[in-house]
């Protein structure tokens, strides 16, 4: 069984929410694979969350098959507890399949994500037969036109990931923004996309499935 959630996230505490979830799958034993927008943001995430003591290896186009096979074995061994990668780099091409996981974090979404994309995240990459799989889908104010559309298209209204401690995630914003003011390359890029007010109250109060 797959259980499939959502959360709403306000932009510059995005990075510190997403090292949160990290942290607990590490120090459970589990392995998250993370889906970003771009193979720039799936070297500054994985370089993130390297710096914060969380074993993330970057999957890429520009990888080697020999590099990627190697990245690979390590998330299999797990000497490393979490993959960040675009659906491109993913997919084997020739190279091995990424093994599969216990949970899925679609960080950046875009208007590609539709329902067969969030499919195919699934199925190559989740550990489904366990029984406990998990799909998170972050969303900003700026993501929420992208947001709206894939829950119209998938026809069902994700239930919210709730976040028991937000002191704790506040703690990792601090340790975020530390890392940042060591090397400013680990900012995260200002995405303004669709997420006017309009939309967010539509959407909260659910009226865009009328």
């Amino acid at each position: 069984m797959v259980y499939h959630y959502h959360r709403f996230i306000e932009q510059r505490l995005q990075d510190a929410h997403l090292v949160h979830l990290c942290n607990q799958a590490q120090k459970a034993g589990q392995t998250t694979a993370i889906f970003t927008r771009s193979g720039s943001e799936t070297r500054r995430i994985s370089r993130l969350l390297e710096t914060l003591k969380i074993g993330a290896i970057p999957l890429h186009c520009d990888l080697s098959l020999s590099a990627r096979a190697a990245a690979l074995d390590k998330l299999r061994r797990k000497e490393c507890h979490a993959i960040v990668t675009t659906d491109i780099a993913a997919a084997s091409l020739g190279g091995d399949p990424v093994p599969k996981v216990d949970r899925i974090i679609n960080l950046s979404l875009t208007w590609k994500m539709t329902p067969p994309k969030y499919g195919q995240r699934i199925s190559n990459v989740l550990d489904d037969d366990s029984g406990s799989g998990q799909v998170i889908t972050f969303f900003t104010q700026y993501d929420v036109e992208f947001y709206m559309r894939l829950e119209y298209y998938l026809a069902v209204r994700l239930a919210e990931y709730a976040v028991d401690d937000m002191d704790v995630v506040m703690s990792y914003q601090e340790k975020v923004e530390e890392a940042i003011l060591e090397d400013p390359s680990l900012r995260a890029p200002n995405y303004l996309w669709g997420g006017s007010r309009q939309l967010i109250r539509l959407w909260e109060n659910n009226q865009w499935l009328d």
